[in-house]
């Protein structure tokens, strides 16, 4: 079964076309009515009329038996989950939040800038004041953990992404499933408004001949009428199911969207067994586990911050000053000769400040990162026990779903068709009303869409199953 999706379609190509392939079953069909029995030329007549209708009937059970030959199209769900992890815009922005923890990094090895001060002092007459001084902080025992912390952050943050990427591949996977639920209802559906409408016509015809009662063609137009109106929704959520995976994918409402999968090719034909090692394998790489596990180290990676804010720190300074005095008197030099009385002083200063953890020792800080340290380690503990549930429930819901699968395969599909066969001989031979066939043919498509829904938990819970063990692509 091939799908093509475009903007703007509500019905599938054979409804819009009215055309039905041949099937090699209308052969049988008819050649189940010759006998060689000789009968009266109204007889003949009546019986050939018959015949066609069994014909027309019969193409019903053959068009749902049947594959059809549709054009392949390109495209897979899991090229969809590629596009989606990189046109996304969801995914698109939290990857932003790599670059900032990246720059998180980066600050966090930077030490220190160092304070330069200046000052000039006038006072009266010819005498001033100027100094240069400069801090330096040494930042002791305090950049290793900066950086522990940042790079923590970086691989919680990274491991964050991941699971969201997991999320979004689930998603894409059970939305396309859900399209393509819907896409085979549709053809199923149309597949027996074709056969439908062409039996009215038959039994319209045989009504004006006089062959058929009146009331057989009646119930024909209103069994035409169900399933149109039934098609029509069936065709609208088929549309409204392409859209939403659409806005999954990052396109937008009126971009060509083109499946080649199907349901019947998508679900496995064995399930899958885990084994306990399997399982904790699974349970190690999924993303948010890891990511669990990431924010227990990031929280033990603060606390060690915490303390290390709490130890000592050491600021180096230094400084430079000049010094002049001056006065109005005038004294002599060393030559005898009169000068004013004044002198320029110069002066160097070397010294370090100390932060002594006296009173403070982050105290306050170190008991919130702890607190938050127990937090996360209950949280991945969590975690884990959720993980190990969804992966223990996806493998048992993945198992009976294959089991429902093999059933309507094997079982239930076979003997619906071969109910609407005996259906078709009594109605044809007179022993059954056109309601009886009808209503027979009615059930059998209920047994398609039971099919198509049993199909759909199967995908549905290999989807799961995947998401479980943390599959991304």
């Amino acid at each position: 079964m091939t799908w093509f999706i475009s903007a703007g379609q509500t019905l599938p190509p054979t409804l819009k076309s009215g055309r039905v392939a041949t099937r090699p079953a209308s052969a049988r069909w008819a050649d189940r009515f010759r006998g060689p029995t000789r009968r009266t030329a109204d007889a003949r007549s009546a019986k050939a009329g018959r015949v066609r209708t069994s014909i027309m009937i019969g193409l019903f059970a053959g068009a749902l038996a049947l594959p059809r030959c549709v054009a392949a199209q390109d495209g897979t769900i899991e090229q969809l989950v590629a596009t989606a992890l990189e046109r996304s815009p969801e995914i698109r922005a939290a990857r932003t939040a790599i670059a900032a923890a990246g720059g998180q990094l980066t600050q966090a090895g930077l030490r220190p800038n160092p304070a330069l001060t200046g000052s000039q002092m006038q006072m009266t007459g010819a005498q001033y004041q100027s100094l240069v001084g400069i801090e330096w902080p040494l930042d002791l025992f305090r950049r290793s953990a900066r950086v522990a912390v940042a790079t923590q952050a970086v691989e919680t943050t990274s491991l964050s992404i991941q699971d969201r990427e997991r999320m979004v591949a689930a998603m894409v996977r059970e939305q396309a499933g859900r399209l393509l639920a819907a896409r085979r209802t549709v053809e199923i559906m149309n597949e027996s408004l074709i056969v439908a409408r062409r039996m009215r016509e038959l039994l319209d015809q045989r009504v004006t001949e006089g062959e058929t009662p009146k009331l057989d063609a009646n119930i024909a137009a209103v069994e035409v009428g169900r399933i149109e109106a039934d098609l029509i929704s069936a065709a609208a959520d088929a549309d409204g199911a392409a859209i939403e995976l659409k806005a999954l994918v990052g396109l937008p409402a009126d971009a060509p969207l083109v499946l080649r999968d199907t349901l019947e090719a998508l679900v496995r034909p064995t399930p899958v067994s885990e084994t306990t090692r399997a399982a904790d394998i699974a349970l190690g790489i999924r993303p948010d586990v890891r990511e669990a596990t990431a924010r227990v180290a990031l929280a033990d990676a603060r606390v060690e911050e915490a303390r290390r804010e709490g130890r000592l720190d050491m600021t180096l300074s230094g400084s430079y000053g000049r010094e002049r005095f001056g006065f109005d008197q005038r004294g002599f030099d060393d030559a005898g000769r009169q000068v004013p009385v004044g002198g320029s002083f110069h002066s160097v200063t070397v010294g370090a400040t100390l932060t002594l953890p006296f009173r403070n020792h982050n105290q306050g800080a170190i008991a919130a990162a702890e607190a938050d340290r127990s937090g996360e380690q209950e949280m991945l503990a969590a975690r884990q026990l959720t993980a190990r549930a969804e992966l223990d429930a996806a493998v048992l819901r993945d198992r009976e779903a294959r089991r429902a699968i093999e059933m309507y395969a094997t079982t239930v599909r076979q003997l619906a068709r071969q109910n609407v066969d005996v259906e078709l001989e009594a109605y044809d031979l007179g022993r059954t009303p056109l309601s009886d066939l009808l209503s027979e043919q009615r059930r059998y498509l209920d047994v398609e869409t039971a099919y198509t829904a049993a199909l759909s938990r199967a995908f549905q819970a290999q989807v799961a199953l995947r998401r479980a063990r943390g599959e991304i692509r």
